[in-house]
């Protein structure tokens, strides 16, 4: 008997029983990476030519002082993309009672993750969904949610959205705080399967 390639119902629901048989949307993971003390979380090998949806997350993130805000950079082609070619915008509110919003049209980078505790170990979480990353004619977009407590200590959230406002294959990733190095955190990127 020949195997003409064919699937029928009997053999894809034994795969999908056994999580190998690939659904739209789905998450495959591509990399994860626990740290500590370094200065920045790089993911280079992000399969960007496979996924045109990219599943980032960030659990249990610690500063190594307080106060610093996680950011997301891009790499093109290989290079670090560190001018100000970077739209965001995010609404936060905090258990004080204090909402507010941060934005700008020309920054180095994304901010991603609120303002966070260190010297006593508070933490952040977040996600975050990154499209078109490895398209060199479109724009590259990321829309977020997180959470953490600061070193008051005040809950915090945030979501929001941002740009790499020029049209470029992006084929890497860079996590790191606006001052001081990460001192702790669980970092992991999945690619979304659509086709």
């Amino acid at each position: 008997m020949s195997n003409s390639g064919v699937f029928n119902i009997d053999d894809i629901n034994f795969l999908r029983d056994n999580q190998q048989y690939p659904s739209l949307g789905q998450l495959e993971l591509i990399q994860t990476q626990t740290v500590s003390s370094v200065a920045a979380v790089d993911f280079s090998s992000i399969q960007e030519s496979t996924y045109n949806v990219h599943f980032l997350t960030c659990d249990n993130v610690q500063a190594v002082s307080d106060g610093p805000i996680l950011q997301i950079q891009f790499y093109e082609n290989g290079t670090l993309e560190t001018a100000s070619v970077y739209d965001y915008a995010r609404q936060y509110g905090n258990s004080a009672g204090s909402f507010g919003e941060s934005r700008s049209s020309s920054s180095s980078v994304i901010e991603f993750l609120p303002n966070t505790g260190g010297s006593t170990n508070e933490t952040s979480q977040g996600y975050a969904y990154l499209y078109n990353l490895g398209d060199s004619t479109k724009y590259s977009f990321a829309t977020f949610h997180s959470v953490a407590m600061n070193a008051n200590p005040y809950f915090l959230m945030q979501f929001g959205s941002g740009v790499l406002h020029q049209a470029s294959k992006v084929d890497g990733i860079r996590l790191k705080f606006s001052s001081g190095n990460i001192d702790t955190g669980t970092y992991s990127l999945y690619g979304m399967r659509f086709a």
